[in-house]
């Protein structure tokens, strides 16, 4: 059983021993896998999150540990790949 509190503009991590379930939480409250039981609430009201993107378009993100995604991206643009402020179809760079 988990119950975790998350609000606006807060920033967690999560640790734990390997087999605690850390990533099993993150695919759940990220959208990535189903819960096999309890609900996943969001701003108050129960939700199905339908996957990642459904989730990331509630305003629920996961940034997961790794050394580097993509060697020669800077840490900010690791950080938005697949999200990349866009202005007239192009990445904005300014943004």
């Amino acid at each position: 059983m988990a119950d975790l509190e998350v609000l606006p503009g807060e920033v967690h991590a999560l640790v734990g021993e390997n087999g605690a379930g850390k990533s099993t939480l993150i695919r759940i409250v990220t959208g990535a896998h189903p819960p096999d039981d309890g609900r996943v609430v969001l701003h108050g009201a129960a939700v199905r999150l339908a996957g990642p993107a459904s989730a990331l378009a509630s305003g629920v993100a996961a940034i997961y540990q790794e050394q580097s995604l993509v060697p020669a991206l800077n840490v900010r643009e690791n950080l938005f790949l697949g999200r990349e402020p866009v202005r007239r179809g192009f990445i904005d760079l300014e943004a």
